[in-house]
């Protein structure tokens, strides 16, 4: 063979040599090492065994990808270092991620509209250049959180357990710490500074009085309690030196987690027991305990959890309340059909009309609202109206339709109630408006009741109708005319294209459906605030001193960057499982109402030289409304 020659210009030797035999001169054992030929019989093992490793790294592959697009959504890293009794448990994944997200959102870019930061630069110059917010959101940035977490298994003395793992450098991490520190020891006079060792560990302990705050770094975590010894528990979880069950054993959260997205910006997680005992406890104790088969609501809950998602655009609410099925009537949207295209407000939901006769004629407590109650209470029993005669008369599914024209000053609200039997309906309506003085006609085949009017402002009229279809009560005669005799054109509510492409964001709806539409709701306060924002400044110092309102940004740059909003509930494994999206969700949107009323009410008040008003603790309901859980009000 020349030299360099390639091997491969042999390729009958190793065949050769393998089928020579024995006429080869091979001494001893070699023979036996050389391959032996090829046949049938060694090709189909071959075959198998093959085919064997193809689908074992198929199932890995797959498996990886599953994993990577839709990760367990149990939190497994914290929750198997929480007690099985954890009544409340906080997650935050990554705050560095949610940041990102959050920047992608209608929400911050709107709130980066040239326009709105032009307005919003006076009222930004009233606040402090330094302040503790702003100086607490800097740390949070600078450690790049993930994990974070705040839990307690007591509502008595909350006695809280916290924690993070930072991403920063571990010098940065101690020295944002130690700060936070040092501005708790420079607040709380009398604040003692203390250590204890725990093991291999350094706890660090802060006390003034009945406050501790005691922390400790194990890695790259930061722990914390309120509590020494709740933290010497938790580090004896991290540690693996206790192995008691943890929270992520218990199979109401693991229930709750299986109807939580794979990927959220935060979560919650409620045990309600000790809340629902405490509510127990109180009725006791004012005299209106329930009958031992009757439960509140809060106490036929087992558990509670809630996430929010960023949504690319949108914001993303998901929220799980497991708990007995409440009702076992559908909502079917009767009403949808009739709300017209301008619609702003649409909502649907079923509740057990039953638990609303209970209610009226539940004795009336002390309050604005006992003598009212009480005269419908009165009239309905001298009318014989009966719980028979009402669960037949009313159906279980209520709606709210509002649209506000361009040439109302209010919006035009109805509310309605399905009716089974009209004569029924009929009867228990003219009972209950007979008791308050309200005057009666008839048309469009049903009978109209409307409300004295004296001391009110003539747009608004207090108008009920009761037909064969529904009860129908509104702000005035024309909302509820829109109802009884509807003139829907185009397909109305149901037909806009809007409606169905926000409607397809959640699933369908069997309990619950509410849908708002943002741009179109703050198009028409926009048009009825601004002239009185611009009016007020002249005549109110204090106003002009904190706002412009002449530099009010134009409806268009605001509405550009809001979505409807849709909300939808049903009962699916064991609960009531709501969501809601859009450029802010339902809750959000009820929770800023409220914040928006009381910061109204406070500013209000403290103009007039007064004190904070005390807000109203209403006295317990027979059956709280689960409202903010998303379940049906049905007892």
């Amino acid at each position: 063979m020349a030299p360099g020659r390639d091997r491969a210009d042999r390729p009958g030797l190793i065949y050769q040599i393998a089928t020579a035999g024995d006429s080869l001169p091979l001494r001893g054992n070699y023979a036996a090492l050389l391959p032996r030929p090829t046949t049938a019989a060694t090709i189909e093992p071959m075959k198998r065994l093959l085919a064997v490793i193809v689908l074992v790294v198929i199932a890995a592959l797959t498996a990886y990808y599953i994993t990577r697009q839709h990760p367990a959504a149990v939190p497994t890293t914290i929750a198997n270092v929480l007690p099985a009794d954890t009544a409340l448990f906080i997650h935050l994944p990554d705050a560095e991620k949610n940041r990102d997200a959050w920047h992608r959102t209608d929400l911050y870019q709107l709130y980066r509209e040239p326009a709105v930061q032009d307005f919003l630069e006076k009222p930004k110059s009233h606040l402090p250049e330094k302040n503790s917010a702003k100086e607490v959101w800097n740390d949070f940035a600078s450690l790049r959180i993930r994990n974070g977490f705040l839990a307690t298994n007591s509502f008595d003395s909350l006695r809280l357990i916290a924690g993070f793992e930072f991403r920063c450098d571990e010098k940065e991490a101690q020295a944002v710490i130690e700060r936070w520190k040092s501005r708790i020891l420079a607040k709380a006079a009398g604040t003692q500074r203390t250590s204890a060792d725990y093991e291999k560990h350094k706890i660090d302990i802060l006390s003034s009085g009945r406050f501790i705050f005691a922390s400790t770094i194990v890695g790259r975590q930061f722990l914390a309690a309120t509590a020494v010894e709740d933290l010497k528990a938790l580090l004896d979880r991290v540690d693996g030196r206790t192995k008691a069950p943890a929270l992520d054993s218990d199979e109401n959260f693991r229930a709750a987690m299986k109807q939580m997205p794979p990927e959220y910006a935060w979560m919650l997680y409620l045990q309600p027991k000790q809340l629902a005992q405490k509510l127990v406890n109180l009725r006791a104790e004012s005299g209106r305990a329930l009958p031992a088969e009757q439960k509140t609501l809060i106490e036929r809950i087992q558990s509670y959890a809630h996430a929010m998602v960023f949504d690319g655009p949108r914001i993303r609410d998901i929220g799980f309340a497991a708990m007995p099925q409440l009702s076992q009537t559908k909502l079917e949207r009767t009403t949808l059909a009739l709300a017209p295209a301008e619609t702003l407000l649409y909502g649907a939901n079923i509740i057990n009309m039953q638990q609303q006769f209970d209610w009226l004629l539940e004795p009336a407590g002390a309050g604005s609202v006992a003598g009212p109650l009480q005269s419908i209470s009165s009239a309905l029993t001298s009318a014989g109206v009966t719980k028979e005669d009402w669960k037949a008369a009313f159906g279980d599914e209520i709606s709210i339709m509002a649209a506000w024209p361009a040439n109302a000053q209010l919006p035009n609200a109805a509310f309605t109630v399905a009716v089974r039997d009209g004569a029924r309906a009929r009867k228990i309506a003219d009972a209950i408006a007979s008791s308050s003085g309200w005057q009666k006609i008839s048309r469009n085949n049903a009978e109209y009741y409307t409300a004295p009017t004296s001391g009110l402002l003539a747009v608004v009229s207090p108008t009920v109708a009761v037909s064969d279809r529904f009860l129908v009560a509104g702000l005035n005669a024309a909302s509820v005319d829109g109802v009884i005799s509807p003139t829907i054109p185009g397909g109305g509510l149901a037909g806009s294209e809007k409606f169905r492409s926000a409607s397809k964001l959640v699933p369908d709806p069997s309990q619950i459906f509410v849908y708002l539409d943002l741009a179109g709701l703050y198009s028409r306060l926009d048009a009825t605030v601004r002239p009185i924002l611009q009016m007020g400044a002249a005549f109110v110092p204090g106003l002009s001193q904190r706002l412009d309102p002449s530099k009010l940004p134009p409806t268009e740059a605001v509405t550009k960057h809001l979505s409807p909003v849709v909300a939808s509930t049903s009962y699916v494994n064991g609960g009531y499982r709501s969501e809601s999206a859009g450029t802010i969700t339902i809750e959000q949107a009820a929770i800023a109402v409220g914040a928006a009323y009381v910061g109204a009410m406070m500013q209000q008040h403290q103009a007039k030289g007064g004190s904070p008003p005390a807000l109203p603790i209403p006295a317990a309901a027979p059956s709280p409304s689960p409202g903010a859980l998303g379940p049906s009000p049905t007892p």
